[in-house]
C-alpha cells in the first residue's frame, strides 16, 4: 500500500539539496554558497476547465519546469496508513472467532474417526473361515455329551464325528486311567529312592525328592476331583467311574504317607539318628511283609479295573 506525500516547502542547496535556512548564505552541509530565494515554493498555476492546446512555447515552458531541479517530486510511501480497516494484510492477521475454531475441531475430530472406522472396520470379509472350533458341552441341553460342531455348520467338506454322552464319559474314564497308572509307577520310584537316600548325608538330594513326592499328591489329587466332575447322567459307566476311584483313593493314601516320610527326612539334620520315627511314617500302611497295603490293592485291581465300552444304561 502506497499513499501520496504532499510537496513540501522549505529552501535546499543547489549542490549537495540539502535542506538549510532562509537567512543562512552558505549551505552549513557542502559549506558552498546559496542563493536568496532558492527552494522558495513554485506559484500554484491555475488549471483551466479545458485543456489548452499545446503550442511550441507551452512545450518550451515544460521542458524549462522539467529541468529545473528545485521542483520536488512526488513520493509514493510504502509504509501502511495507521487506519488499516481497509488493508488485505490486516484482514488476513486477524485472531479466528470462536465459530471458526469449532468447525475446525468438529471437522478434525471427523477426519479422525474417519480413520480409525477405515483402519479397524473390516470392510472386505476374510478369507480365513470364521466357525466356532471350540467344543460346546450340550448335557445339560437335553443331549449329553460333547459335540465337536454344530449341526447346520459349515466345514468345508470335511466330516466330523460327534461324541455321544457316552462316548465322552468313555474317553475321559480311559484317560484318567492311564494317569493312575504311570503315577503309580512314579510311586513305586519315589519309595525306591527313599530306600536309597532317605537316610543318607545330602540333605539338597533330600530335599529334591521331598517336592517331586509333593507334586506327584498334587496330580493324584487332581485326578480323583476330575473323576468327580464326570456326567454320570446316563448310567453307563457309573460301575467303570466308582472302581477308578477306589484305585485312586489307594493310591492316594499311599502317595500321602510316602510324602510325609519324605518331609521328615528332609528337614531332618541327621536322618540316621531320627530313622526309627521316619520309617515309622512309611511303613505305617505296609503289612508284615513289608507291602504298603495300598500298593498291593491298588496292583491287584488296576488291569482288572480298565473301562470297556459300553452301549445303554
Amino acid at each position: 500500500m502506497t499513499i501520496a506525500m504532499p510537496t513540501l516547502q522549505g529552501r535546499w542547496c543547489p549542490s549537495c539539496g540539502s535542506a538549510v535556512g532562509w537567512e543562512d548564505e552558505v549551505c552549513p552541509h557542502c559549506g558552498l554558497p546559496l542563493e536568496g530565494e532558492w527552494g522558495a515554493p513554485l506559484p500554484q498555476k491555475e488549471v483551466p476547465d479545458e485543456p489548452e492546446e499545446l503550442t511550441e512555447g507551452s512545450l518550451e515552458e515544460l521542458s524549462e519546469e522539467a529541468a529545473d531541479t528545485r521542483v520536488i517530486p512526488r513520493i509514493e510511501s510504502a509504509i501502511p496508513p495507521e487506519d488499516d480497516s481497509e488493508s488485505m494484510v490486516a484482514a488476513h492477521e486477524e485472531m479466528p472467532t470462536i465459530g471458526r475454531i469449532l468447525f475446525a475441531g468438529v471437522l478434525a475430530i471427523a477426519m479422525v474417526w474417519s480413520l480409525v472406522l477405515t483402519i479397524t472396520q473390516p470392510w472386505e470379509p476374510s478369507p480365513e473361515p470364521q466357525r466356532a472350533t471350540e467344543e460346546a458341552d450340550t448335557s445339560m441341553a437335553g443331549f449329553p455329551g460333547t459335540v465337536e460342531s454344530l449341526s447346520g455348520q459349515d466345514n468345508g467338506g470335511e466330516v466330523i464325528a460327534t461324541l455321544t454322552g457316552d462316548d465322552a464319559t468313555y474317553a475321559e474314564l480311559v484317560e484318567l486311567y492311564d494317569k493312575l497308572g504311570r503315577y503309580a509307577a512314579r510311586a513305586d520310584e519315589s519309595e525306591a529312592l527313599f530306600a536309597q537316600i532317605g537316610f543318607g548325608p545330602d540333605k539338597d538330594a533330600r530335599v529334591n525328592a521331598k517336592r517331586e513326592c509333593e507334586a506327584l499328591a498334587i496330580d493324584v489329587s487332581n485326578v480323583m476331583a476330575n473323576l468327580g466332575q464326570i456326567d454320570m447322567s446316563s448310567g453307563t459307566y457309573v460301575v467303570d467311574r466308582d472302581n477308578l476311584v477306589n484305585l485312586g483313593s489307594w493310591l492316594r493314601n499311599r502317595v500321602d504317607a510316602l510324602k510325609q516320610a519324605w518331609i521328615a527326612s528332609a528337614e531332618s539334620n541327621d536322618p540316621v539318628a531320627d530313622e526309627t520315627a521316619i520309617r515309622e511314617l512309611l511303613l505305617k500302611d505296609h503289612n508284615e511283609s513289608g507291602i504298603s497295603t495300598y500298593k498291593e490293592l491298588f496292583d491287584q485291581n488296576y488291569g482288572a479295573w480298565r473301562p470297556v465300552v459300553k452301549h445303554g444304561g
